[in-house]
């Protein structure tokens, strides 16, 4: 009996279609921002490495929101008005919980004697999937309706409109 074919070009756009995969892919393009960051502040601006690394996340951590409001949730058309800063102080939100699981791991690696930079990027990896089930459970929920049907945006939903 001859084994089944894999069309290669399915298989990559069926995991490409998950959405855990284009949050890691945006987390991804992520890390060399925020490592290219903490080395400028560490290593050039000779900051401490502690407020440098905080000051290399937060860049990071925004332009990661925009990208996976743009990339891996760009099926959520309904976000709308208000809808936008409040997804991205909810998105500040669940990166703080990153940030505290990142700073954690950052912290005991370099007390370890690991180099900052690994130990930056081991955080990173670390904070991915507390970041993700938050994001996907508070911040970059599906679009809730009104009874006839239509979408009720973020804003109006939580009563900020």
């Amino acid at each position: 009996m001859a084994s089944p074919t894999i069309n290669p070009t399915s298989f990559v756009g069926a995991v490409f279609r998950l959405r855990v995969v284009r949050y890691a892919l945006v987390g991804g393009v992520g890390i060399p921002i925020n490592i290219v960051l903490l080395w400028f502040f560490h290593g050039v601006l000779h900051m401490p490495i502690i407020p440098a690394w905080i000051c290399a996340f937060e860049p990071s951590s925004l332009i990661n929101f925009y990208a996976n409001q743009r990339f891996t949730y760009h099926e959520q058309t309904h976000v709308r008005g208000w809808d936008w800063p409040i997804r991205a102080l909810k998105a500040q939100a669940t990166s703080l919980t990153g940030l505290a699981v990142n700073v954690a791991a950052f912290s005991a690696l370099l007390k370890l004697g690991v180099h900052y930079l690994p130990a930056d990027a081991a955080g990173i990896v670390a904070a991915f999937a507390v970041n993700f089930v938050i994001a996907n459970r508070f911040v970059f929920t599906a679009a809730r309706h009104h009874a006839d049907g239509s979408v009720l945006g973020t804003a109006e939903f939580e009563g900020v409109a």
